[in-house]
């Protein structure tokens, strides 16, 4: 009888490092975690629509290797930048990894990925077309991929296309790769403005073309609303496709509604500082973007350090006891903005630096 050889079962991959990962310290909040290694690079940024659950799974342990395990052995702490919502959480990861260029970001992204956008098209009678970042986008190869407006990120290529599609239905902008010599049959079915043939004016046609963008900036309610109308309706009469087809409108609908201010059309500098019990966390915004976060004390050294940034900005956004310390101090050449309401840009951007002021002082709620 041949002799059987004994194979040894596997042990537990070990991920275990200078980092001790406690689950309680983190809140169940959306938001990006940038981790640093000993020397206090910033190693790896990611997003996640729970930030508790998304770390843990780093720090499970696992019977077969993990493709990340050189990158976890390499922690030595994690920061948190905390937003209001996942569509927020996405475009300041995008952000973050623009800024940053963290060692661990390439390394993990294949070659081609990156963000799905809608983008608006750089010509006399624009369209609204698919996009992606760093990808060859043939829908504007002969403009050499010239576009005038990006709407998005989207958390991916169904959900794109779905409001995509809402928005053709409702608005009847060209779709054309080139103006035809004559009307096509969307033309004669009515979901065309028809510019080839000059029935409509370009500055009539651009009218459109600007309802349709603030449609894709935030979808009203009352689309969501029908859009739900019609997808129980059709589940109602079992007609399943139709209803599955609405579904994802609903939810992409759903989701580009969702208020993002981490990143602004007007790419101007400003600084967002919120200060109590005389700590101060300063929010960074460069060229419209969102790109850092500074947490200090009254008693650290790099407590001064964005103060001294104030004097380059286009305004700086506070709440009022930072105001305050800034009259004291004289920092004068940027001006002051206290925003009156939570509605307003500057003050949806106050309040994610507060809630991430408050998350710094008495930890996760």
């Amino acid at each position: 009888m041949a002799k059987r050889t004994q194979i040894p079962p596997r042990t537990p991959w070990a991920r275990k490092a200078s980092f001790e990962f406690h689950p309680e310290q983190y809140p169940e909040h959306p938001g990006c975690y940038l981790m640093y290694d000993a020397a206090d690079h910033m190693v790896y940024v990611g997003k996640a629509k729970n930030l508790r659950r998304r770390l843990s799974s780093y720090f499970r342990m696992s019977a077969n290797p993990h493709r990340r395990a050189e990158m976890i052995r390499r922690i030595h702490r994690i920061e948190l930048f905390l937003v209001r919502n996942e569509r927020e959480a996405l475009v300041l990861e995008s952000n973050l990894i623009r800024h940053h260029q963290p060692t661990y970001n390439s390394r993990f992204t294949h070659k081609g990925d990156s963000y799905y956008y809608i983008a608006l098209s750089a010509e006399a009678f624009p369209r609204f077309v698919p996009y992606r970042r760093e990808r060859a986008n043939y829908a504007l190869s002969g403009l050499d991929g010239k576009h005038t407006e990006l709407f998005g990120p989207y958390v991916g290529w169904r959900l794109r296309n779905r409001l995509l599609e809402a928005m053709r239905d409702l608005f009847p902008v060209r779709t054309c790769h080139a103006l035809p010599q004559e009307p096509c049959a969307r033309a004669a079915s009515g979901a065309c403005l028809v510019p080839c043939d000059g029935r409509i004016s370009r500055d009539q046609y651009r009218m459109v073309v600007q309802e349709a963008s603030r449609f894709l900036r935030r979808p009203p309610v009352q689309a969501i609303r029908e859009a739900r109308i019609g997808m129980d309706e059709c589940a109602a009469l079992q007609d399943y496709d139709e209803a599955t087809v609405l579904r994802d409108r609903v939810r992409a609908l759903e989701h580009a509604a969702l208020p993002q201010v981490v990143e602004l059309e007007r790419r101007i500098n400003q600084d967002v500082l919120w200060m109590q019990d005389r700590f101060l966390t300063t929010m960074s915004v460069r060229s419209g973007a969102t790109v850092s976060l500074c947490f200090s004390g009254p008693n650290e050294q790099n407590a001064a350090q964005p103060l001294e940034s104030t004097h380059s900005m286009d305004h700086v956004v506070t709440n009022a006891q930072a105001c305050e310390m800034l009259l004291s101090q004289s920092f004068l050449e940027a001006g002051i903005d206290i925003p009156r309401t939570r509605h307003s840009r500057s003050g949806q951007l106050l309040e994610i630096c507060r809630l991430n002021h408050a998350y710094r002082l008495h930890g996760p709620s």
